[in-house]
């Protein structure tokens, strides 16, 4: 695969109170007249605490890197006092069903042990996605027997009568320098309708390096395989250019046994761009026969996402 990178397409301007800073997990929906891109953004900082709301932007369809429209407001409050979701909310996948649209979204809440944790829910839209109603307080998926840490990075998609989801599963937490990180691995979960889950008990995909941490898996059906798109670091001391997050990519036939291919994802940096450091959170789209890849730059998002495109 050869990917052609066309550049930056966002980053937050400071003039929404909720959205001053990042612009992270580019989420791409294909609308009847452009692409609706989600994604996390934060306010300014608070009493040494921060938040991240989800929103979206339109961008033209023949070219993502002209912005058409910048919603404004977040699509989805925060939750309430005490739930999964209290302090952040970050965009993972899209389902349609019916006139309906899902939303698999990561939400996360503050902790005393550990910086954090987070665990997936689900938010239906009624209108393509300007806003959302979450189905429940409580999670879709969250610290269960095969699970024990926290989950996130949700990615769902339907095979014949079964859905099918992709996510990260935090095995442990190291310490470096006296500041925790998690490191997690891709796991899979399947469902009958999309809303109660069953995990499975093994990782997806092999590590390259020791102690290696995937996020914001991807999967499409291209040329008669099944690709996963995703990003990983070094477990620790990963904020920066040397150990922070790679792209990748895994292959299949059956969605059941992967092998990693890792070469040809744009990895290359150019040390003066805003990706020059860092490319995570990997979001692929078709558009007729184009093959569109969204992801963050640099710092996780902080100077915000563009995109790459594939030349057959």
């Amino acid at each position: 695969m050869k990917w052609i990178k066309k550049g930056l397409i966002f980053q937050p301007d400071g003039r929404f109170e909720w959205s001053k800073h990042y612009a992270q997990v580019p989420t791409p929906l294909e609308l009847d007249h452009c692409i609706r891109i989600f994604y996390t953004t934060r306010p300014d900082v608070k009493d040494g605490n921060h938040v991240s709301y989800c929103s979206f932007i339109d961008v033209e369809k023949d070219k993502p890197q002209n912005i058409i429209y910048i919603h404004n407001k977040p699509v989805l409050d925060l939750g309430e006092k005490g739930t999964f979701d209290e302090f952040g909310i970050m965009p993972g996948s899209f389902i349609k069903k019916d006139n309906l649209l899902y939303l698999y979204y990561t939400g996360w809440s503050r902790e005393i042990g550990v910086p954090y944790t987070t665990s997936i829910g689900l938010a239906i839209s009624r209108d393509n996605g300007n806003s959302f109603n979450r189905i429940s307080l409580g999670p879709l998926l969250s610290k269960n027997i095969t699970d024990p840490f926290l989950i996130n990075g949700p990615y769902v998609i339907e095979i014949i009568d079964k859905f099918h989801m992709w996510y990260s599963s935090c095995y442990k937490w190291v310490n470096n320098e006296d500041r925790l990180d998690p490191i997690y691995k891709i796991k899979h979960a399947v469902s009958d309708n999309g809303i109660n889950w069953i995990p499975d008990d093994y990782f997806c995909i092999s590590e390259k390096i020791e102690n290696e941490a995937q996020n914001a898996p991807c999967i499409k059906f291209i040329n008669g395989f099944y690709y996963m798109f995703f990003c990983y670091r070094k477990g620790t001391n990963f904020r920066n250019s040397q150990n922070g997050y790679k792209l990748s990519c895994a292959i299949s036939k059956d969605i059941n046994n992967w092998k990693r291919i890792d070469d040809g994802i744009f990895n290359v940096n150019d040390n003066i761009s805003w990706d020059s450091e860092m490319k995570a959170y990997p979001r692929v789209i078709q558009i007729n026969d184009r093959i569109l890849f969204f992801y963050n730059g640099n710092y996780f998002g902080k100077d915000g996402f563009g995109y790459a495109e594939l030349e057959f």
